[in-house]
């Protein structure tokens, strides 16, 4: 792929100060003149998704690989996406640090939409371009489709996936469903609430999805970040237990360095916060993905981001209501966070070099 940066669109369709040759072809050929060019302002569903996914591998095959081995109970496809640039001289074996980013698990609209929005700044844009020659970026964009399918379409706020039960539609809160901590929490054998973990844990299609993406990059997997909507902040282990582990002042100064840098780019609106799950749902949240991530597979940083407060539940009670318009403020602050957090580990790569 050509390293020419091709001329920025219209400023009602920006996306990014320079558009890649790849993604810019892929727009001239796709879009249609009433069509919006950035993904961030198309209402999210599954279809948005898949078409997504779709063009960006067919157009910039160099840099995107886009995998969809795994299906829900409603046959709906479960994405892995994976993107790293060409770099000049690299060795083809030579391992890069990966960062995971997932969303969806709690069958929220705002945080694929975040995802789909984070591959389009990754891909489209030649001012990151050294974030994707540097990092391997795997991202699962849409992790419970079947159920931000049924929030979308239901009155009622839905947080779980779907299965099928006399008709009706009761699922699992796959955010609960991770074997790590499972039986800790008091026993929830409630299939409808909201909170019912399954009757046994990793029992659903989309945390092994999960688990089968993480377990494939465990060795070079520098830091996952589960993206959660309702609420503003960056929280680290444990989910399930109020204690501290080795690595803990490292992983607080982690969450906190990416706090600063969300609330330097959007903390007019609200302030950033960062704290351990735990305290922040101010209770046990057991079969937790972040902390399977660091307890199963030594992932040294595992963090739930929370984005975009809007539902009206309990956890909100820590988040003021956030203004309306100030979507593209909020959604640039964090992804100065997920910058931060590539800043990061290139800072630690850097660091470790000098010592040798």
């Amino acid at each position: 792929m050509s390293d020419k940066i091709m001329p920025t669109l219209p400023a009602s369709n920006r996306i990014c100060k320079s558009v890649r040759p790849c993604y810019k072809r892929m727009l001239d050929k796709l879009l249609l003149d009433d069509e919006d060019a950035c993904v961030e302002n198309v209402s999210v569903g599954v279809n948005t998704v898949t078409i997504f996914l779709k063009a960006i591998k067919s157009y910039c095959a160099n840099t995107v690989k886009v995998y969809d081995n795994f299906t829900t109970i409603e046959n709906r496809n479960l994405y892995e996406v994976v993107i790293n640039g060409t770099k000049p001289n690299v060795i083809d074996d030579e391992s890069l640090p990966i960062i995971v980013l997932e969303a969806g698990q709690d069958a929220s609209t705002e945080t694929v939409a975040f995802a789909l929005y984070v591959i389009e700044q990754l891909v489209a844009c030649a001012e990151n371009r050294d974030m994707i020659r540097n990092v391997r970026w795997v991202i699962l964009p849409s992790t419970n489709p079947d159920g931000t399918e049924y929030s979308r379409n239901n009155m009622e706020i839905w947080r779980k996936n779907c299965n099928n039960l006399n008709t009706k539609s009761y699922g699992v809160d796959v955010t609960r469903n991770f074997d790590e901590s499972w039986n800790i929490c008091p026993a929830n054998i409630n299939i409808f609430s909201q909170k019912y973990p399954g009757r046994t844990p990793n029992s659903e299609n989309e945390t092994t999805f999960i688990i089968n993406a993480l377990s494939k990059y465990k060795s070079d997997i520098k830091t996952y970040v589960s993206l959660r909507r309702d609420g503003h902040g960056i929280f680290y282990p444990y989910a399930s237990k109020n204690i501290s582990f080795n690595s803990i002042e490292k992983v607080k100064k982690r969450a906190g360095d990416v706090a600063a840098k969300v609330n330097q780019r959007a903390g007019g609106l609200q302030w950033f916060v960062n704290d351990s799950i735990f305290n922040m749902n101010r209770e046990a949240h057991c079969g937790h993905s972040v902390d399977y991530a660091i307890n199963k597979l030594n992932v040294p940083f595992s963090f739930e981001m929370r984005i975009f407060s809007k539902t009206e539940v309990d956890i909100l009670s820590k988040f003021q209501t956030l203004p309306k318009g100030h979507e593209v403020t909020l959604r640039a602050g964090y992804f100065s966070g997920i910058r931060e957090i590539y800043n990061s580990i290139m800072n630690e790569k850097k660091q470790k070099k000098q010592t040798k």
